[in-house]
């Protein structure tokens, strides 16, 4: 046997190792990868719609933010593993998704909107989810509203945005 093939061997069952030690949070990871998916989608459907060429250095923002988070999320759940509270990690990781779902579902809901042709019946379906979202949670959500103000981040804007 070569050391080539002692090599594969190796990385292969490195690499198998790491996945099995993943596979509490296998499902997050998959959400969030559809999530993120469409969120990108729609801001560039919904950028070319309004006259935006696509941008590569816009792009790779967007997936250097994906991948921070994948690693971020990947890194609480390995702490975690490792001073054995698994459970209560994957309630952070769960958590830490839930959150960035909500923050992604409002930017795809307004690209969606931005897509649609004004005062159509769609437009006005995906105007009140758009207000539901932004609204209505945010009085749910204990500081989340006193964050916004404080931020800046400005809900009603209306420039396509991919992250």
């Amino acid at each position: 046997m070569n050391y080539l093939e002692q090599f594969k061997y190796v990385m292969c069952s490195v690499i198998s190792g790491m996945l099995s030690l993943f596979f509490p949070i296998r499902d997050f990871m998959y959400a969030m990868l559809i999530v993120f998916g469409v969120n990108y989608i729609f801001g560039l459907v919904a950028g070319l719609k309004h006259g935006e060429d696509w941008n590569l250095k816009k792009s790779m923002v967007f997936f250097y933010h994906c991948c921070l988070f994948f690693v971020m999320s990947a890194s609480i759940f390995i702490t975690g593993y490792f001073l054995h509270a698994g459970e209560e990690t994957l309630g952070v990781v769960k958590a830490l998704c839930g959150v960035a779902i909500w923050f992604y579902s409002t930017n795809i809901v307004r690209n969606w909107r931005m897509m649609l042709v004004e005062n159509t019946t769609m437009w006005k379906v995906a105007g009140f989810v758009y207000y539901v979202l932004t609204l209505k949670a945010i009085d749910k959500v204990p500081f989340l509203s006193e964050y916004l103000k404080s931020s800046h981040v400005d809900v009603d804007d209306d420039k396509p945005k991919f992250d």
